[in-house]
């Protein structure tokens, strides 16, 4: 008697519940490998890393309703524990500006100027001759151009006093009188006012010497007689 042997048969209430379970083992997969394949750079580096993982199934599988309700949920992500936290940059404080300081103003100096050397002191010389001559000093005296003639005091006439009065002139290089000075009075404060009074109207011919007009001193008097006078 030969025996022939046969496969078993899956009965077909089993196998869409298997079928599902394939479908989702390749999902599975294909997430694993869409995962590895991933290069880093793909990875937001604002975004925090989250890893893919998964969970294994029990080895023993009963076929039930709930165990086919579990193989066809979604893979559950679970974000890793090795993931390496992103630096954060932190920011860097901005250095304050300075603010430049005012440099203080600067002082302004008064620069006195040099003192210019003083210029040295010119002799001063002149073509005019200020010296009064005396009379034995010049060449050519000098003589009145008018007679003088005092007016004989009004008192002395009606004392019938006379008297002398000597005066001494200065005279300018052009024969003017420069000045009268009373040396010598007789009788005293008689007959010097009418005398100085006649002089300082009177004018010289210009004293000479060395043939040019000088200053010149003279030494001059005066008789006032009583009765020898004009009545």
């Amino acid at each position: 008697m030969t025996s022939s042997l046969e496969e078993p048969s899956i009965p077909a209430r089993v196998q869409r519940p298997l079928a599902a379970i394939w479908i989702s083992l390749g999902l599975h997969v294909a997430v694993i490998a869409l995962v590895q394949v991933a290069p880093p750079g793909a990875v937001v580096s604002n975004a925090p890393v989250i890893e893919a993982r998964l969970v294994s199934t029990p080895h023993k599988v009963s076929i039930t309703p709930s165990t086919v309700a579990s193989a066809e949920t979604q893979p559950v992500l679970v974000p890793s524990d090795q993931a390496e936290a992103l630096p954060i940059e932190t920011p860097q404080a901005v250095p304050q500006a300075t603010v430049p300081t005012e440099a203080p103003p600067a002082k302004a100096v008064a620069v006195e100027p040099d003192a210019e050397p003083a210029a040295p002191a010119l002799a001063i010389t002149s073509a005019v001759d200020l010296t009064f001559y005396s009379a034995r000093d010049v060449d050519v005296h000098p003589q009145a151009l008018a007679d003088i003639a005092p007016s004989y005091p009004q008192e002395a006439d009606s004392l019938k006093l006379s008297g002398k009065v000597i005066v001494q002139l200065k005279l300018e290089a052009d024969g003017s009188v420069m000045d009268v000075e009373v040396v010598k009075a007789t009788p005293p404060d008689v007959f010097e006012k009418m005398t100085v009074e006649a002089f300082r109207e009177a004018r010289f011919s210009p004293a000479l010497k060395d043939g040019h007009p000088v200053r010149s001193l003279m030494l001059i008097e005066m008789t006032f007689n009583w009765a020898g006078r004009t009545r």
